[in-house]
């Protein structure tokens, strides 16, 4: 297999010396999660296989003081090692080799776990100039009597788009006609600056039940070196999930569980204010690709933003090696099953950088367009 695309080039962007542009904000720990942490590490706890019933008694309570959803903590909800772990783990225990899953696109890196579970993603392409919506009919015609799931990414990476309620509804319909399977990885709740807003899919269950739901934590509270997150399904597919993550990872830490609980019950202002920039930062960055003659659809959500560089006459590879020329770090679009004339570029990094980074957009226009 080939190497997760976003862990590759970041690798060879420090190598070049590019420009920071880090996603998900690296934040220190507060004291009130380095004191939950720091005393837990002192005792020996019973290996619970869900994760703490503490923590999914947070969590259920989480989501019903959020979104009004009634959540059973100990049948609906399991922790697991952030959500790209959830998400494999889910796969392979709700697919048969063999099955195909249809897949809105460009999307996130889903393509290796699907293909691990033994399935085949079928990518249904979205438009820029349709603000990278779901394109319904054709999410319809991709469907085959092989067809078991459909698997979202809401908000989506690396586009930003995400799913009004009305779309989500529609893809529910579908897949209650059909039978289907909804996965959806709902990573980047927390990062909506506009538009109507986050919707999860677990608000429309009465639509439809059999919906699987992954989420990381890691990302909402900006500790990714903790790696934890959860997945949250009805009993009947989380029991089955379960016994699968039990052959994969058995538990997850007691150290990372404990600054969950510690993280989603203390105070958030240490959260709010990093938080609160991202819409301006987003602004700051879409300005500086507009200036540079390209064009971009301002995403509602995320941290990431998909420029085309069409005017260029660069794809994939190709495009990737001329933005680290000049500094800018961006992965193209195919290995989001998106169009290769585009790249997503980040803008998680400080103003300073960002505005470096517009410049060097603007000298990449102005040195390949001679």
């Amino acid at each position: 297999m080939e190497r997760l695309p976003a862990l590759a080039l970041a690798e060879r962007a420090r190598a070049r010396s590019a420009v920071p542009l880090p996603g998900v904000p690296a934040l220190p720990m507060p004291g009130h999660v380095l004191d939950a942490v720091r005393e837990v590490a002192g005792r020996v706890l019973p290996r619970q296989s869900r994760g703490w019933p503490e923590l999914r008694r947070i969590l259920a309570a989480h989501l019903g003081d959020r979104f009004g959803l009634v959540v059973d903590p100990d049948r609906e909800v399991l922790v697991t090692h952030g959500a790209q772990q959830g998400m494999s783990v889910v796969l392979r225990a709700l697919l048969a080799p063999g099955d195909e899953v249809v897949v809105p696109a460009p999307t996130y890196f889903f393509d290796g776990v699907v293909r691990m579970a033994g399935a085949r993603p079928v990518y249904v392409p979205s438009r820029p100039d349709h603000s990278w919506a779901t394109d319904l009919a054709a999410l319809r015609a991709a469907v085959t009597p092989a067809t078991r799931a459909i698997l979202l990414c809401n908000p989506v990476n690396p586009t930003g788009h995400t799913p009004a309620r009305d779309e989500l509804s529609a893809i529910l319909a579908l897949a209650a006609e059909r039978g289907l399977l909804v996965v959806s990885d709902e990573s980047y709740a927390r990062y909506v600056h506009s538009g109507p807003g986050y919707t999860p899919q677990q608000c429309l269950r009465e639509e439809w039940p059999d919906l699987v739901t992954v989420t990381s934590l890691s990302k909402n509270y900006a500790f990714t070196p903790w790696r934890i997150g959860y997945v949250h399904a009805p009993a009947h597919l989380l029991e089955r999930v379960h016994r699968a993550f039990e052959w994969d990872a058995i538990n997850v830490g007691d150290a990372p569980q404990a600054a969950a609980c510690a993280v989603l019950t203390g105070p958030q202002d240490w959260l709010d204010v990093v938080f609160s920039t991202f819409r301006r930062r987003r602004d700051l960055l879409c300005d500086a690709i507009e200036a540079a003659g390209l064009s971009v659809v301002r995403p509602s959500a995320g941290i990431f933003v998909f420029p085309d560089f069409s005017v260029l006459g660069l794809r994939g590879r190709d495009l990737e090696e001329a933005l680290l020329r000049h500094g800018v770090p961006g992965i193209a679009g195919d290995a989001f099953q998106g169009p290769a004339a585009h790249a997503r570029l980040l803008y998680g990094g400080t103003e300073a950088d960002l505005a470096e980074a517009g410049q060097q957009l603007a000298a990449l226009v102005r040195d390949e367009r001679r």
